[in-house]
């Protein structure tokens, strides 16, 4: 099963970086086109549709590395994508200069330090209260995107972007608490599985919310770091998710060099 969760978390990585490539594609391929003919013929094109099902994937591969991985790696690992999305750029004929090469470097030996200080577990079981919390904790995202709603330009796009990362937390929270529960029909009903049905549709509308009112490059960067930071830290404290003993530092220094490396990248997911 280690083996597995470990195969998942690239999985998703490639999975989630060729597919916004794709999606890309098959956007721009329309891009003549605006309003519900757009999303209609955008909807159509097999560019986009073969990106969404890469992102299928590497969702359900998040899910099943987070079944022995901690947070703060599986997560660094997600938005570390955006890598992968670049250098597909740049064999696309997309110049990268001397500084995109440095974030690829620095977000590629983040995540090996990570790598190899994680202390791969199954996480520690959440018991029921904290999970029903957890599902009830979907009133910040939806009470911060009404306030995004309300306001426009920047601030809009920016509270918006606040919000889906919060959502998308949720849904990191919960698949990491699913996979201390035992697989049954029952787990259908389970509050951790609404958790990330809920949240990750709330997710994904405010995210598309805030590409409307701002650029592609402020959203990202606020998503992704309310993504990775908020579920990281959490992680350490909820399920036990930690560092193999003496590592301490420089899994730190690879969290930082991941993130480092991930927020001056982070246009490349335009």
């Amino acid at each position: 099963m280690l083996a597995l969760s470990w195969v998942a978390a690239f999985v998703a990585l490639l999975g989630y970086g060729v597919g916004s490539v794709l999606q890309s594609v098959g956007a721009r391929q329309t891009a003549e086109v605006t309003g519900l003919g757009g999303v209609t013929r955008i909807l159509r094109q097999l560019p986009y549709l073969l990106g969404l099902g890469l992102d299928g994937v590497a969702f359900l591969a998040n899910v099943v590395a987070l079944q022995r991985l901690p947070l703060f790696l599986v997560q660094s690992i997600l938005v570390g994508s955006v890598g992968v999305t670049a250098v597909i750029a740049a064999f696309r004929g997309q110049r990268l200069g001397g500084k995109d090469w440095a974030s690829l470097g620095a977000l590629g030996a983040g995540l090996v330090l990570l790598c190899v200080t994680a202390d791969p577990r199954p996480a520690a079981p959440l018991a029921l209260p904290g999970q029903w919390v957890l599902l009830g904790a979907t009133v910040v995202p939806v009470a911060l995107g009404l306030v995004g709603l309300r306001l426009r330009g920047r601030p809009a796009a920016a509270v918006l972007a606040a919000a889906a990362g919060l959502a998308w937390t949720g849904v990191a929270l919960a698949s990491r608490a699913f996979s201390a529960e035992p697989l049954t029909w029952a787990a259908l009903a389970h509050p951790l599985v609404w958790t990330v049905v809920v949240q990750g549709v709330l997710g994904t509308v405010f995210f598309a919310l805030a590409l409307q009112r701002g650029d592609v490059t402020t959203v990202t960067a606020v998503t992704f770091m309310l993504e990775l930071l908020v579920p990281s830290l959490l992680g350490l404290w909820l399920f036990g998710d930690g560092v193999l003993p003496g590592l301490g530092p420089v899994a730190v220094l690879g969290f930082v060099l991941a993130v480092g490396g991930t927020v001056s990248l982070v246009r490349f997911a335009e």
